[in-house]
């Protein structure tokens, strides 16, 4: 990023426990999902933030708390300067128009007895942002700027394939001018020929609006395609953080390698070399996590230092984050 360039959101340790306990008639026992575990990061105003990992490595949980949907068990979210935490009642409602969440399934995130005018109009009335005629005006606007007719305004969201009800969803993001969207897989739901067609559409609005994204998903294509800087997790923590470029042309953790050599090429000859570095080996227990290194069990350059000891995060080269004792191993 640029000298200039700010940062508009800073997470710092931010831990998220689910308490899974039973309460039986003899005993308790106590049982702790840690959802999200230590996650440190910075996301500047203009960029878009990837977060890719597999299923349940927390990163819907992460996009979730800092949506302020889920209220974390310990650490601080700053954003726009200001810390989170801090922020009640009318305060924390404000806020709220600075920020908004693209969810991954359209059809769910709306809701099917309303028409959609009232849907994208919905954030406008409750901020009182607008009514009347303007209210109209804004909402026609929007639906333009998705690239839906002023028609579809009368319709309800079973009418329209899955990308339009994600372009409905969009619209309703940016009703109330946002500085940041959280986009949870937002294209994951999606048939892979519209995928693109979002993915340029959230970049054209980026650009247009000066909009930041965080965008979350588990398909690196996706990510790789709309992404300036990329943060990798495993089981509650990122392993890697890196600029694109340099993720994607030189990954130094061994779980990235084996997450880019499960995307699909051409190539008879890159696919062999890509079976031979894929993913192998069970997940560990996330109740019962070993100490070391969280993905000892499954790396193939695992040492006695990695079983024990949990590498920390930290800059092996410029602006490239790793969690590794042997960074660059797989490469």
């Amino acid at each position: 990023m640029s000298a200039e360039s700010q940062a508009l959101l800073t997470v710092r340790g931010l831990r998220k426990r689910f308490n899974l306990s039973s309460d039986g008639w003899l005993s308790k026992e106590e049982k702790y999902l840690h959802a999200v575990n230590g996650v440190d990061f910075e996301v500047h105003e203009g960029e878009t933030f990837g977060i890719v990992g597999e299923s349940g490595c927390g990163k819907s949980t992460l996009g979730n708390m800092i949506m302020n949907l889920l209220e974390p068990s310990a650490g601080q979210i700053v954003f726009a300067g200001v810390d989170r935490a801090r922020l009640s009642g009318e305060e924390a409602r404000r806020a709220r128009r600075h920020m908004q969440m693209v969810f991954q399934d359209p059809f769910s995130s709306l809701n099917p007895r309303m028409r959609v005018f009232d849907i994208i109009a919905e954030p406008l009335r409750t901020h009182h942002v607008a009514r009347g005629e303007e209210l109209k005006h804004q909402v026609f606007d929007l639906l333009s700027l998705v690239g839906l007719n002023r028609d579809a305004a009368t319709r309800y969201p079973h009418e329209f394939s899955g990308g339009q009800r994600q372009r409905i969803v969009i619209a309703r993001a940016l009703a109330l001018k946002p500085k940041m969207i959280v986009c949870d897989e937002p294209v994951s739901a999606l048939d892979v020929s519209i995928q693109a067609q979002i993915l340029n559409l959230l970049m054209s609005l980026q650009k247009e609006l000066k909009l930041t994204y965080v965008f979350i998903a588990h398909g690196l294509p996706a990510v790789k395609y709309i992404s300036d800087r990329v943060a990798v997790m495993y089981l509650g923590k990122i392993v890697e953080l890196a600029p694109k470029e340099a993720l994607f042309n030189g990954a130094l953790h061994p779980y990235t390698s084996g997450l880019l050599s499960a995307v699909p090429v051409a190539d008879p000859r890159a696919r062999l070399e890509n079976r031979e570095r894929s993913l192998k080996g069970e997940l560990p227990n996330p109740l019962n996590l070993p100490p070391g290194c969280r993905f000892a069990s499954r790396c193939p350059f695992a040492t006695d230092l990695c079983k024990t000891d949990e590498p920390p995060l930290r800059e092996h080269q410029e602006s490239h984050y790793v969690s590794c004792h042997f960074p660059g191993v797989a490469a």
